[in-house]
């Protein structure tokens, strides 16, 4: 197992919690289920959560690897959905 290994469950648009990420490495982000004109994204914060930018973002099933640096907080968000069922996550 990686040393970071979250999931979350969206059945409405919202954001997940902050992790930390802990390793500068590469990191898969994925989702799974029922977008409905949804778009998740991936989103970095150099600085402690003030600004945040979107890594990625998927409008349907999938996975993505991206890398990310150590001391970046990082979280999910899913907006535009309509009745949505995905469960996301991001792995190392």
């Amino acid at each position: 197992m990686g040393v970071l290994s979250v999931d979350r469950a969206f059945a409405a648009d919202g954001q997940s919690k902050t992790w930390n990420v802990p390793v500068s490495a590469d990191y898969m982000f994925y989702a799974v289920g029922d977008f409905n004109g949804g778009h998740l994204s991936l989103e970095a914060s150099p600085d402690e959560g003030v600004n945040w930018f979107t890594v990625e973002t998927l409008t349907a099933p999938g996975r993505l690897i991206r890398y990310l640096v150590s001391g970046e907080k990082v979280r999910l968000c899913l907006s535009s959905a309509a009745n949505p069922s995905i469960t996301a996550g991001l792995r190392q």
